[in-house]
């Protein structure tokens, strides 16, 4: 899928380090309540936290957050550069990973997964997601 013409964007590169989960949470946040997207605030940012997490544990770098607003949605990508594409997996009450992309599930409207560039799966791969205010929580 293709982001939206004339959306509002924001980008940024992360470092491969644990930190930067939070630090793309502020970042998301800060954005969303400058462009007046506080209704999706939690759903991004849950969405954000889950899909930064996987690429510093599975990725590659380099990793790169984006949002676009657009009307009354957030549409975001997390970019990494590894061939292995996401793959859910059912999590027990006792494991302590797995649950990732059950949550992406949870708190977006949709996601889903494309190459990152050209079409060339070796060149990495972009998860995208869309959260919109009329189904926020």
């Amino acid at each position: 899928m293709k982001t939206p013409r004339n959306a509002l964007k924001a980008c940024w590169d992360l470092p491969v380090d644990p930190e930067a989960v939070g630090k793309a949470r502020g970042l998301a946040r800060e954005t969303l309540a400058a462009w007046d997207m506080s209704a999706v605030a939690e759903n991004v940012t849950m969405v954000v936290s889950e899909l930064v997490s996987n690429a510093i544990l599975h990725g590659k770098a380099p990793i790169t957050l984006a949002l676009f607003q657009y009307g009354r949605a957030v549409w975001g990508e997390v970019t990494d550069h590894s061939a292995g594409w996401p793959n859910p997996v059912p999590a027990g009450p006792d494991e302590e990973h797995g649950r990732g992309l059950a949550i992406v599930t949870a708190y977006a409207d949709r996601w889903g997964v494309v190459p990152a560039s050209e079409g060339r799966p070796a060149d990495g791969k972009t998860v995208w997601f869309v959260c919109a205010e009329w189904r926020s929580r």
